[in-house]
């Protein structure tokens, strides 16, 4: 299966990175700095209280209960909208499926991201000790000081994997040791985004690789901007700089490879990490999925690579789409 990573790769990132002239423009960004940095923070704040009581506490429904907006919006394809279209599914599914109580699932955090409104979390599932694993990444807008919109995008964590360092981070890789390790929202397991890199900055990189790959010469790019120690998440590409360039190869070398179609872009950054959300077709072929990519990037140089995805299905039990 093509991997998503080479496909947000082949088109321009829709960044809004436009500089200001001026003393009056520049003074404008400069307060729109400041009211960002301010939202940013409030919607920590409620990220931390709401996923503390989720995913620490294990009161995901009361965490729901607490914290959504009265017109709360939802994308999960598998879910009604509105808080009580997430209710029902959860209830329904708590009552029909042996491994349905969440309370009794091994949870851990991998991820959180905050920027502006937004606040994204890439966390793993354990159901039960004879299921594979799920990562997810969660991404909830805030209003009001409440939840108000919800999308997520989840995978099956496939065995056979082409390399050692698991779809999230850490060695607490199964059900029985992710229930024994330590969950934390504050000390996630991929760490902290890094608070010396400045978002802009981060922005900056990933523009500029994407452009470059955008101009043709795709293994130019990669040698250009790829770290030395690069580290590879994907599931379907072998870890390192080599990697990179062997699946590109072979996957999209041939010039019948059918191309990609990229919907519009979402994107939550924040220190050196980037998250990338985009719904991904391929041309001729009935390929539609939804694709969540981050890179993390070290001294200018992309060091990092999770990816996520999930196919759309035809039929969805809300109106609002994937993404």
């Amino acid at each position: 299966m093509r991997n998503s990573f080479w496909g947000v790769a082949l088109a321009p990132a829709l960044l809004a990175l436009a500089a200001c002239n001026g003393g009056e423009a520049a003074e404008e960004a400069g307060t729109e700095q400041v009211d960002h940095s301010a939202q940013t923070e409030a919607t920590r704040e409620v990220a931390h209280k709401f996923l503390t009581r989720a995913f620490i506490d294990n009161e995901f429904r009361d965490a729901y209960d607490t914290y959504a907006h009265p017109d709360f919006i939802q994308h999960n394809p598998r879910m009604a909208d509105g808080l009580e279209g997430h209710r029902a599914y959860f209830e329904n599914m708590a009552a029909s499926e042996s491994d349905g109580d969440s309370s009794k699932w091994a949870h851990i955090t991998d991820m959180l991201l905050v920027d502006g409104d937004l606040f994204a979390v890439m966390h793993r599932a354990y159901r039960s000790p004879d299921k594979p694993g799920t990562i997810v990444v969660d991404i909830w807008r805030v209003e009001d000081g409440k939840i108000a919109e919800h999308w997520d995008v989840m995978q099956e964590i496939p065995d056979g994997i082409p390399h050692d360092n698991g779809m999230g981070c850490g060695e607490a890789r199964d059900y029985a040791s992710v229930r024994a390790h330590e969950d934390s929202i504050q000390n996630p397991t991929c760490g902290v985004p890094d608070p010396g890199s400045s978002k802009e900055q981060t922005l900056e990189y990933y523009q500029a690789y994407v452009d470059e790959v955008a101009q043709g010469d795709v293994i130019s790019a990669i040698e250009k901007w790829i770290h030395p120690d690069y580290k590879q998440h994907s599931p379907v590409i072998a870890d390192g700089k080599q990697g990179a360039i062997d699946y590109l190869q072979e996957e999209w070398g041939r010039e019948d490879a059918p191309k990609p179609i990229l919907g519009e872009q979402r994107i939550i950054a924040e220190g050196d990490l980037a998250l990338v959300h985009y719904l991904y077709e391929l041309e001729g072929t009935p390929t539609k999925e939804a694709h969540i990519d981050i890179f993390r990037f070290t001294d200018g140089k992309m060091s990092e690579h999770w990816d996520v995805k999930q196919p759309i299905p035809e039929t969805s039990a809300n109106d609002n789409g994937m993404w």
